[in-house]
C-alpha cells in the first residue's frame, strides 16, 4: 500500500515517546512492503540536517518548520472554536504539500498524527485516515486542570478540554481506523466518540536494540522523560518533594538522576537544593543512561496512552516501580514484573526494596524483560497492524457492497 504519514515531527532522533512510537509504527509499515510518504513538522536544524534513518523509514519525506508556540497564541485561542494546539500546528507550508501530495499520488491511507494535525488535511479529503492516538488528549488536560491550583489555569484547562473532546469525538468518528495504545484508551475513547472504530497499536520498541544492562550499585534511581513535559514535570515534583525523603532514610546514598530533553530553568531551580538529584538535558541515546540505573521509577500523576520509558526499561531488565496510572495499558504483572504503588511513602519503599535486594531486582527486570518481547516488540506491532488493515478494508468492501 502507498501511505502519507503526517507527523507532528520527525521519529528520529527518538527523544521523546511520540518518535519511539512513530519510528516503531514506519520501521514496521516498512518491514510489510508498504510505501509511506512522511510529511512532517520539523526543527530549523532537523531540515538543515535530516537524521540518516529517515532514508530507511520511509519512501520519501519532506519537513516543514514547526511554529513556535506563544502565549499571545494561547489568549487568542480563548476566544475560538478550536484548542490551542490545533491551532499552532495546522501550518500553511505543510497545507501546501500535503494538498500537492495528495492530488499527485494514489494513497491508500493518511496516517495522521493524531488530531492537532488535522487541520493540515485538505478539506474534502478522500483518501481514508487512520488516526495515530498517542494519547486521549482530553482527558490529560482535564488531570491537569483537578491538579492546578490556580483558578484561572483551572478554567483554561476546562475551556481547552472541552474543546479537544469535541475535536477527538469529530475527528475519531471521521477517521476510517483510530490507532490507540491499550485496550484502556480504547474503552476511554468509545466514550468520548461512540461509533469510531479503534484498534489497539501498542507502543513498542526494538527489543534487539535494549540488551539487558546488569550492572547495579545499589543507589541509582533513573526517571525518564521529556523535562518541557508538563506530566513530567509533576512527576519530577512528586519524586523529589514527596517520595525522595522518605527514600533518603532508607538507602542514605541515594541518587536520582531526571533524564529528559529541556529541563526549564524554574525546574532546575526548584531541586537546586536537592545535591543528590541531576539533569542530563537532551540525551540523542537513552541507552547508556539505563544501563547505569538500579531501578528506574514512573512517578507520574497525570497521563494517557502507554509509557514507552516502561518498555525500554523492562527491555534493558531494569526493574521498574510506577503509580497505577503511569503503567496504565501495559499488561505487566504487579510484584512479577512491575511494581506498582501510589502513595509516596510505599513508593519509597518500594524502590529501597529494589535498590537493597539485587537478586529480588534481576529477578523483575528479567521476567518484565520476557514480558516485553512477547507483548511490545516489533513482531508484535507488525502482527496488529496486519489485523487493523485487514478489518479496514473488510469494512469498507462490505459498505461498497451495500451501495452497489
Amino acid at each position: 500500500m502507498k501511505i502519507l504519514a503526517i507527523l507532528l515531527s520527525p521519529p528520529v532522533p527518538a527523544t521523546a515517546g511520540h518518535r519511539v512510537r512513530n519510528r516503531s509504527l514506519l520501521r514496521a509499515l516498512a518491514l510489510e512492503g508498504h510505501e509511506v510518504t512522511a510529511a512532517m513538522l520539523a526543527s530549523a536544524e532537523e531540515i538543515a540536517h535530516p537524521a540518516r534513518e529517515l532514508k530507511g523509514l520511509c519512501h520519501e519525506f519532506f519537513m516543514v518548520e514547526s511554529p513556535e508556540g506563544s502565549a499571545w497564541g494561547r489568549l487568542a485561542a480563548v476566544f475560538g472554536g478550536k484548542p490551542y494546539g490545533a491551532l499552532r500546528l495546522s501550518v500553511p507550508e505543510l497545507q501546501q504539500r500535503v494538498a500537492a501530495e495528495l492530488a499527485a499520488h494514489d494513497f491508500d491511507f493518511v496516517l495522521l498524527d493524531d488530531i492537532y494535525m488535522a487541520g493540515n488535511l485538505p478539506a474534502g479529503n478522500r483518501v481514508p485516515v487512520v488516526l495515530n492516538k498517542h494519547d486521549i488528549t482530553c482527558r490529560i488536560v482535564r488531570q491537569f486542570g483537578r491538579s492546578e491550583r490556580n483558578p484561572l489555569k483551572k478554567l483554561y484547562a476546562a475551556m481547552e478540554a472541552a474543546k479537544i473532546e469535541r475535536m477527538e469525538y469529530a475527528n475519531c468518528r471521521a477517521a476510517e481506523a483510530v490507532a490507540v495504545c491499550s485496550e484502556c484508551d480504547g474503552k476511554v475513547l468509545s466514550q468520548i466518540a461512540p461509533g469510531a472504530h479503534s484498534f489497539v497499536i501498542p507502543n513498542v520498541i526494538d527489543t534487539d536494540k535494549y540488551k539487558p544492562a546488569p550492572q547495579h550499585d545499589g543507589r541509582t534511581v533513573v526517571f525518564v522523560g521529556a523535562m518541557d513535559w508538563l506530566p513530567n514535570q509533576d512527576g519530577a515534583d512528586f519524586l523529589i518533594v514527596d517520595i525522595l525523603p522518605r527514600l533518603r532514610q532508607l538507602v542514605p546514598a541515594v541518587r536520582v538522576v531526571l533524564a529528559g530533553r529541556n529541563p526549564p530553568e524554574w525546574l532546575r531551580r526548584r531541586f537546586a537544593p536537592y545535591p543528590d538529584v541531576s539533569f542530563t538535558g537532551t540525551v540523542v541515546e537513552l541507552r547508556p543512561i539505563l544501563a547505569r540505573a538500579s531501578v528506574c521509577v514512573v512517578p507520574l500523576r497525570i497521563g494517557s496512552g502507554t509509557r514507552l520509558k516502561i518498555l525500554e526499561a523492562s527491555a534493558m531488565a531494569k526493574p521498574v516501580v510506577s503509580t497505577v496510572l503511569g503503567a496504565e495499558g501495559l499488561d505487566l504483572r504487579h510484584g512479577q514484573e512491575i511494581l506498582l504503588v501510589d502513595e509516596p511513602r510505599a513508593f519509597a519503599e518500594a524502590v529501597a526494596l529494589l535498590l537493597n535486594d539485587r537478586a529480588r531486582a534481576n529477578a523483575m527486570g528479567a521476567a518484565a524483560r520476557a514480558a516485553v518481547e512477547e507483548q511490545y516488540s516489533i513482531p508484535a506491532l507488525r502482527r496488529q497492524l496486519q489485523q487493523m488493515f485487514a478489518a479496514v478494508r473488510e469494512r469498507r468492501a462490505k459498505a461498497g457492497s451495500a451501495l452497489a
